[in-house]
């Protein structure tokens, strides 16, 4: 996704990202079920040599970052087990000028890339356009995916594209900070709102050198708060718009709080996803909400060790169920008269969802972790869990982990009011109820032109 796992992305990038309705199903052990077709398998392939393309956004040829490493590994992989297979990679930088790119090249010249990484919003924007190839999933591959992120990527009644993995959002503990301070950090992961809240004010400090300590942040990039009470923008049918609910504004009433409070650095409303981490590297944030791909820089900086100065926990508990935001990557292949080449991408597709690729990149020398969140697949959702004992306790957030529906206004709306609502409110210019109240009123319609 844009990126998928959780990496840095744009605000109007990650709410492209966003899709499935509801609360997400539980990771489950890795073994799929009974009859399901091997992710790589050579159905339906022939000994004919093909060529196919495979966008990758971030992809730079040479590099070590994630999207390159996993990119390179895969194709190998995939090589082995389908030698009349072919794959080139194309990257470009997350942003605007890649996202052109693809638009000119699916849309426009209805060409271009084979396989691509791709987001919510791309789903239904390719889909409308019957640039995206309908998906042959077996009953017992249906049954495999998680239901909800199968549905995010159903257009018309069509399956178009393959779920990937599913990215909670969670808080990240500097463990020095909460010893210097007397905090405790929370039993298991878990705790309500008010501990939270007690904690972050506590983490909250200046040293006697000047530097300023803040006891949370989070990115500009979601609305997590808004779901701690139980508010959602939709209904279950994802027909009617919700999110000015009584248990909507109490969530943002609890966000508000956090501002009031002045636990979060000042900038927090402009604050971007690589500034907020680097504060939490750097001491000056005890508490940070991002996704896993944050766990992969932590290990690899030398003054973290987990367990020791740093941790997970969940997102606070409110009024409602234990919940989480996040969001759901795809692959899809792109609909296009070879048959040859579409069956081959649609086999190169599968495997990189699927249960194979995990275990096929861990053997490798040296190993490569395939799996940047936990994989939407019930048979490869275990796997992301074995890397590391942060990455286990990632892979069970999946079971209360909710992901917005695959809504085409929703981006335009967090445009156009939901910031401004929201900004409103945290900037004390408006009450909770005032702000969020007023985001569907005026004839201002958000609607549900759902994925379906």
């Amino acid at each position: 996704m844009e990126r998928e796992a959780g990496t840095t992305i744009s605000r109007r990038r990650f709410l492209q990202t966003m899709a499935a309705v509801g609360v997400v199903t539980a990771c489950a052990p890795t073994g799929g079920p009974s009859g399901a077709s091997p992710a790589g398998s050579a159905t339906g392939s022939s000994a004919t040599p093909v060529n196919l393309e495979w966008w990758r956004r971030n992809y730079t040829p040479g590099s070590q970052n994630a999207e390159t490493a996993t990119s390179d590994a895969a194709v190998k992989a995939f090589r082995e087990r389908q030698s009349n297979v072919t794959i080139s990679i194309q990257g470009g930088p997350f942003g605007p000028e890649t996202d052109q790119k693809f638009d000119i090249a699916i849309l426009q010249q209805k060409a271009g890339p084979d396989v691509f990484h791709t987001t919510g919003g791309d789903v239904l924007k390719y889909a409308a356009a019957g640039q995206l190839s309908e998906v042959p999933l077996t009953d017992a591959e249906r049954r495999d995916f998680n239901a909800s992120a199968l549905q995010a990527t159903t257009y018309k009644n069509k399956v178009v594209a393959y779920p990937l993995w599913i990215v909670p959002w969670f808080e990240y503990l500097n463990l020095d900070l909460f010893r210097e301070r007397g905090v405790t950090p929370p039993k298991d992961g878990n705790w309500t709102y008010e501990e939270f809240l007690d904690a972050a004010k506590k983490l909250t400090f200046k040293r006697a050198d000047g530097k300023q300590v803040y006891g949370f942040a989070h990115a500009n990039d979601e609305f997590a708060f808004m779901l701690i009470d139980g508010g959602r923008p939709y209904d279950k049918d994802v027909k009617k718009w919700t999110f000015n609910s009584p248990e909507a504004v109490s969530g943002l009433e609890k966000w508000v709080a956090l501002a009031t409070q002045k636990v979060m650095p000042p900038d927090f409303l402009t604050l971007n996803p690589n500034d907020a981490q680097a504060r939490f590297i750097s001491g000056d944030v005890a508490i940070l909400q991002r996704p896993s791909a944050m766990i992969n820089v932590l290990n690899a900086d030398k003054k973290f060790e987990y367990g020791k100065t740093w941790e997970i926990a969940n997102f606070p508990k409110g009024k409602g169920e234990q919940t989480a935001w996040g969001g759901v990557g795809f692959i899809a292949v792109r609909e296009q008269q070879d048959a040859e080449k579409k069956a081959a991408a649609h086999r190169f597709a599968k495997f990189l969802t699927g249960p194979e690729i995990g275990p096929d990149l861990k053997k490798m020398a040296p190993p490569v972790e395939y799996w940047l969140a936990p994989a939407a697949r019930v048979s490869a959702a275990g796997i992301y869990g074995e890397y590391h004992p942060a990455k286990a306790k990632v892979a069970k957030m999946s079971s209360f982990t909710y992901v917005l529906p695959n809504v085409r206004p929703f981006a335009a709306m967090d445009q156009k009011y939901l910031r401004a609502a929201r900004d409103a409110a945290l900037d004390g210019k408006k009450t909770p109820k005032q702000a969020w109240g007023g985001v569907a009123a005026g004839g201002r319609q958000p609607g549900a032109e759902a994925n379906q």
